[in-house]
């Protein structure tokens, strides 16, 4: 048992000596990112949208929804994760547990359409900016911006999570205050409107575009949760990853009902739904009605500072996508290269500079933009999730079939394989409904033929033999001698 244990963690990082990466993650930072990965202006800016569109009772049932399809999509990837912790694990489950194919198209799926919510995000912060600076345009803050993750993604791993804990420490922080302040503006305590109690629900605003409306904005909620795989990813960076990543991802469902549904239903209360918009957030719109002196201006520099974190994250998950689909020939081996600090450089500046798609800006309405890329964004993450639900579902009988028990897993999910079905179904509906309905059908024109794509290149690859299944040996000997992995 303690032969096995060595053998592990003599493996535990990348195989080449001098090309690794390092387990400087704790479990503070690993808890935190789950929070930070997720907060940012999906939740700040696309909310707006999604509660004007929906309504002040739809934009609430929306986030709770996909919140619930959320929670058993982190509990089936922390099962895999903490048997089989490894960076990119993301894109290496649907290879290894499915099929090599629908590993490549997952990967580059991810990794794509990652570079896109990265462009969102940095839209979404020149807007904000452009409006404290109006001179300026917001193609030169999206610059900006891509400068500033840029460079606290070449920081080693550790100093990345130590800054993504107080980015995130600040909005958890900002949306309890905004809780707070909401729940006493509907009892009348604060604010010049007195008691508001559930005045703002009527049949009107309700669902003011019906319940298909509720339906089709769910992908733009969808994009919104973009970031929560972050936890998985960084298992592989992770001290003590089966301890660890589980306590992270056993308590995401609270954070969900309190940060997503709670702060929508509360600004559906308070704020009427035709007031909120991209550019008109709800969040300093309640701030503003309940009378608190530059509202707007707090509100949105919190918005940077989640921008920051959020694309922060971003950048780090695709990174790490990047090394797995490198070592198992799926991209450029240049681009699984780590230096000596821990960081794959080339894998951070490649994707920082096709971040850059929010440079149309420049030509475009910067609010127009973000809508597309969060729509683009948010139908091509179905695929990601449905693949994530598969790899689960194939998981336990993978595990069997080489020799280990799921009684053995340090983590498991509970009623497995009912809420992995349901979420499955759920998601091939909205898929379908998204490209039945002309609203957002332009995002299944965009985002269909590039599933098409990606999966003629991989089976070409996989076919000649490219594609190759990630090192799983030493994990099946640790489950099988019941070694913990630390």
């Amino acid at each position: 048992m303690q032969a096995a244990k060595k053998n592990w963690e003599s493996k535990n990082q990348l195989d080449d000596q001098g090309n690794e990466l390092q387990r400087g993650l704790k479990r503070r930072h690993i808890t935190m990112m789950s929070i930070g990965g997720t907060i940012g202006t999906g939740l700040f800016l696309a909310s707006g949208n999604v509660v004007s569109n929906a309504g002040a009772l739809g934009g609430p049932i929306a986030y709770l929804v996909i919140g619930i399809l959320v929670y058993v999509l982190m509990k089936g990837l922390g099962e895999m994760s903490t048997f089989m912790p490894i960076p990119g694990a993301y894109t290496s489950y649907s290879g290894l547990f499915v099929h090599p194919v629908l590993g490549f198209m997952v990967g580059w799926n991810l990794y794509i359409n990652g570079f896109l919510g990265l462009g969102a995000e940095i839209v979404g912060g020149g807007m904000i900016l452009n409006q404290f600076f109006p001179s300026i345009p917001p193609v030169a803050f999206c610059i900006l911006i891509s400068l500033l993750i840029l460079v606290l993604n070449l920081i080693d791993v550790k100093s990345y999570g130590e800054a993504e804990y107080w980015f995130a420490g600040i909005k958890v922080f900002a949306i309890i205050a905004f809780l707070i302040v909401g729940v006493l503006m509907i009892f009348g305590v604060i604010g010049h409107q007195g008691f508001i109690g559930l005045s703002n629900l009527t049949s009107q605003s309700m669902f003011p575009h019906g319940l298909t409306a509720v339906i089709l904005t769910m992908t733009g909620v969808i994009w919104s949760y973009l970031g929560v795989e972050t936890v998985v990813s960084a298992a592989g960076e992770t001290e003590n990853p089966q301890k660890n990543v589980p306590r992270a991802i056993n308590t995401i469902f609270i954070r969900i009902l309190i940060f997503y549904v709670g702060s929508i239903t509360v600004m559906g209360l308070v704020v009427p739904y035709k007031n909120v918009s991209v550019l008109s957030n709800g969040y300093a719109g309640l701030l503003g009605m309940a009378g608190i002196p530059g509202a707007a201006t707090i509100m949105n520099i919190i918005i940077l500072t989640s921008l920051a974190s959020a694309g922060n994250s971003i950048v780090y998950l695709l990174s790490r996508t990047l090394i797995a689909l490198s070592k198992e020939g799926k991209a450029p081996k240049a681009l699984g290269k780590v230096n000596k600090r821990g960081i794959p450089t080339n894998a951070v500046i490649l994707t920082l500079f096709l971040g850059q798609i929010s440079l149309i800006t420049n030509f475009v309405s910067p609010d127009k933009v973000f809508i597309w890329l969060v729509s683009i964004a948010g139908f091509n993450t179905l695929l990601g999730w449905f693949a994530s639900f598969l790899s689960h579902y194939k998981f336990r009988k993978w595990l069997v079939t080489h020799g280990g028990s799921v009684d053995k897993l340090k983590f498991k999910m509970g009623t497995f394989p009912i809420p992995t079905i349901i979420c499955l179904l759920v998601l091939v509906a909205i898929a379908i409904y998204t490209a039945y309905s002309p609203d957002t059908r332009f995002s299944f024109y965009i985002g269909a033929p590039m599933l098409v794509l990606y999966f003629i290149i991989g089976t070409y690859l996989n076919k000649k033999g490219k594609l190759q299944d990630p090192s799983f040996e030493r994990f099946i000997d640790a489950h099988i001698n019941e070694t913990e992995i630390k």
